[in-house]
């Protein structure tokens, strides 16, 4: 019996103390479990931690970097690079000009600009601003002359208008400074005056949609007026821009010029270099500009003349020059471009020049600007131009020459682009005896 009472006893020591160890492991489960819980929410604030560390470092390290810009430009002012290249290759085709059989010309050709911003930061100068332009090109395109018979020799506006920087037909590719001048604005940027070299076209014949060879039309009469661009050059300019309210500016420049219309004429002699006697008959000009806006759409309308204050040789019937008879170079112009919709937009020029002194009388162009044609592209631009430029009636030749011109802007990215590019010409020089000429061309941008 005792035993058998022993072993009972043994048993319920042996349960008892099995029941505790499940209680004390449950326990230890529970305190683990806690323990894990901590630790996870203690990793969860250190991450927390680190992360308001990093952005604090991130905006301590900002201000400091914006406080170093904030002095360096006060300092210094502040510094713009930019620049781009255009290539091309260009062809065109022509049967018959003046009776004979005439020169089709096509080639392959550049242009590289560099440009320079500086807004200074120090006394006197922190409303003003200096730009300079680097260039370099080779390449004419349609517009290689020296051959006989040849397109450019004949038309009253030229074909490539990107290559007129460029130095020659030669293989001159030097580095030129084409533009440096200097700008600064008065009375909280209604007025501004600029100086040094650059042409009248920086403040006069703008246009919207109408304006730049490297990435518009590339013909001539739909980037400038080709009469008033034959006597502007790249020479010393001074002048200003008074703008009293957003729709209304006015703009007065003079310029020297070397008078470049004397060229092969009886007054070749009184020729001489843009850089000297630059208050010499100089290159005159105004501007009026007004620029409506009906809601969100923009229109800019210029009214605009010019005076070229050099004696220029007046032109007989065959149109060659007479000597000892002359008479000042003038001209009035129009240039308006208005946005229709965010899609399509509107252009035209028009210009009187005067009949004694210049082979085209009259010039008028107009067109459309349509962005974003296709779906899914709405960075690309298609632009569509006529123009006529119009001899005076005293003259032999006195056809209008009709310039028909579209191209498509592939916009592939912000920086490149290409575009194919077709013109035609009816009546070229003036004459409906001369064939048509047909131009095309593939262009390509790089901007940076």
């Amino acid at each position: 019996m005792k035993k058998r009472y022993l072993a009972l006893v043994v048993m319920a020591v042996v349960v008892l103390s099995g029941r505790r160890l499940q209680a004390a492991e449950a326990d230890v489960a529970k305190d683990i479990e806690m323990l894990k819980q901590k630790i996870v929410e203690l990793e969860q604030k250190l991450q927390e931690q680190k992360i308001a560390q990093q952005k604090y470092a991130r905006k301590v390290a900002e201000e400091v970097h914006e406080e170093i810009d904030e002095h360096l430009e006060e300092r210094f002012g502040t510094l713009e690079l930019h620049g781009g290249a255009v290539l091309y290759y260009q062809g065109s085709q022509v049967h018959q000009l003046d009776g004979e059989n005439a020169d089709s010309p096509s080639g392959a050709g550049f242009t590289g600009d560099l440009e320079l911003t500086w807004k200074p930061g120090v006394p006197l100068f922190e409303n003003g601003e200096f730009y300079t332009r680097v260039h370099a090109g080779k390449g004419t395109g349609a517009d290689r002359g020296g051959n006989a018979n040849n397109p450019v020799n004949v038309l009253l506006a030229n074909l490539n208008t990107i290559a007129d920087d460029n130095s020659g037909e030669g293989d001159d590719t030097s580095l030129r400074l084409l533009e440096a001048r200097y700008t600064h604005a008065f009375m909280d940027g209604i007025a501004s005056a600029t100086g040094g070299k650059l042409k009248l076209e920086y403040f006069m014949d703008q246009n919207e949609f109408a304006c730049s060879e490297k990435s518009q039309f590339v013909g001539k009469p739909f980037v400038n007026n080709s009469v008033f661009d034959s006597e502007n050059e790249y020479a010393p300019v001074l002048g200003g821009t008074f703008k009293p309210a957003e729709f209304f500016a006015l703009s007065l420049v003079a310029g020297s010029t070397s008078r470049p219309l004397l060229e092969d004429t009886p007054l070749s002699d009184k020729q001489k270099s843009k850089y000297d006697n630059v208050f010499s008959t100089p290159l005159l000009g105004a501007q009026a500009t007004f620029s409506p806006k009906i809601g969100e759409l923009k229109g800019n309308y210029r009214f605009y003349g010019w005076s070229a204050g050099y004696e220029h040789s007046k032109l007989d019937r065959d149109r060659n020059p007479i000597g000892g008879k002359d008479a000042k170079g003038w001209g009035l112009g129009l240039s308006a471009d208005q946005q229709v919709t965010e899609m399509v937009g509107l252009f035209g020029r028009l210009g009187y020049n005067n009949k004694d002194v210049y082979v085209t009388t009259w010039e008028a162009s107009g067109g459309l600007n349509l962005k974003g044609l296709i779906p899914g592209r709405a960075e690309d631009n298609l632009g569509l131009g006529f123009a006529a430029l119009i001899p005076d009636s005293r003259y032999n030749e006195n056809d209008p020459e009709y310039h028909l011109e579209l191209y498509y802007r592939i916009a592939v990215t912000e920086h490149l682009a290409f575009s194919p590019d077709l013109q035609y010409v009816w009546n070229p020089g003036g004459d409906s005896n001369n064939d048509g000429i047909f131009a095309g061309m593939l262009r390509a941008e790089f901007n940076f």
